[in-house]
């Protein structure tokens, strides 16, 4: 069953007005309790909890970071300006996006919390963040992006603090071209000397992945924006792959290099930062969670500090192979606790 992410005006004033027999109402409710409750529910739930009186939604403020970190990610699809979210128990949600009905869009990633909604016909983008409601939007691109089922847009939002504000960027697979806006208006962009596979933020830094088809392998270059945007080459030893299915992915703490295969077969990287060195890993994941999407949105977990018991998570394993994780695949991954970070660099 489908439920659908309406918050009913009149229903919230009769649960803010009610009480139990003559007793206590339900916005005077001990908060201890509350939150107790509170954190049994989904996502949704907690939107709908948040919108019954100021008391709950003051409570629901306070708590909202914790609970979101401790939800799941959720399996998403999005259809022109209509998105449909299935969280791990099964349970399904459809919520009509805040932007311009007039045009068809489609979502091409999902970044910090933010769908990011391409018009084919305006060449343009609209990004929505679907737990703050908080839209952006970025201008008529000046080069050809490709159809967005194509699957070869990469794209990410950052906030620049040497530029004070956010800023979008992105790049077509193969190409040469990363793009980056500020919003108003005017699109720069960055030349690579080899053609672009992926682009990730993480720790302050924009890294990219670029492929050379002569050797087979793959350069790291990190991205600065400002004041003059440019690539530099990140001397790491060179990665050979003969697969082009290649993501960066990433936890807390480190950066990983995904490579993975239509059978389901899973080979994990991650970046040692002290020996400029790609170390295999995918023998040391048991414990993580690899969440993999073709449209870019992916991250690095450990299970066990979710809410819900990981039995739930089966149906969505792409791949299970004891000793070498778990990595869950789905057309995008939309994590809560994204909607409240933001990717801040410092160029």
């Amino acid at each position: 069953m489908t439920r659908k992410l309406n918050y009913d005006a009149s229903s919230r004033k009769r649960m803010k007005s009610c009480d139990n027999k003559g007793g206590v109402p339900w916005s005077d409710l001990n908060h201890d309790v509350l939150y107790s409750i509170m954190m049994r529910l989904g996502v949704v739930e907690f939107l709908s909890f948040s919108r019954v009186c100021k008391s709950w939604r003051s409570l629901a403020l306070s708590k909202r970071e914790r609970f979101m970190t401790s939800r799941p990610p959720m399996a998403m699809l999005a259809h022109k300006n209509t998105c449909h979210l299935q969280d791990f128990e099964g349970k399904q949600f459809k919520t009509i996006l805040p932007v311009p009905h007039s045009v068809d869009r489609t979502c091409i990633g999902v970044t910090c919390g933010y769908l990011i909604l391409f018009g084919e016909k305006t060449r343009d983008f609209w990004l929505v963040n679907l737990i703050t409601r908080h839209q952006l939007h970025f201008p008529h691109v000046p080069f050809d992006v490709g159809h967005p089922q194509e699957r070869v847009m990469r794209a990410i939002l950052v906030f620049s603090t040497s530029m004070n504000g956010w800023v979008f960027v992105m790049l077509n697979r193969f190409k040469y071209k990363i793009w980056f806006s500020a919003g108003e208006g005017a699109w720069n962009h960055v030349f690579s000397t080899f053609p672009l596979l992926d682009l990730h933020p993480f720790k302050g830094k924009i890294y990219t992945l670029s492929t050379d088809y002569l050797r087979s392998g793959r350069h790291v270059y990190e991205m600065r924006l400002n004041p003059v945007p440019k690539l530099t080459l990140f001397e790491t030893r060179f990665l050979e792959s003969v697969f082009l299915a290649l993501d960066f992915i990433s936890s807390d703490q480190n950066l990983y290099l995904m490579e993975y295969w239509p059978n389901g077969l899973h080979k994990v990287h991650k970046l040692d930062f002290d020996q400029l060195n790609w170390v295999p890993c995918e023998n040391k994941m048991e414990e993580y969670a690899l969440f993999y999407s073709c449209f870019k949105q992916g991250a690095v977990v450990k299970p066990e500090t979710w809410a819900a018991p990981s039995s739930q998570y089966r149906r969505f394993f792409g791949n299970y192979k004891p000793g070498k994780g778990r990595c869950l695949t789905s057309k995008f991954w939309y994590f809560p606790h994204d909607c409240l970070n933001v990717n801040l660099i410092d160029h």
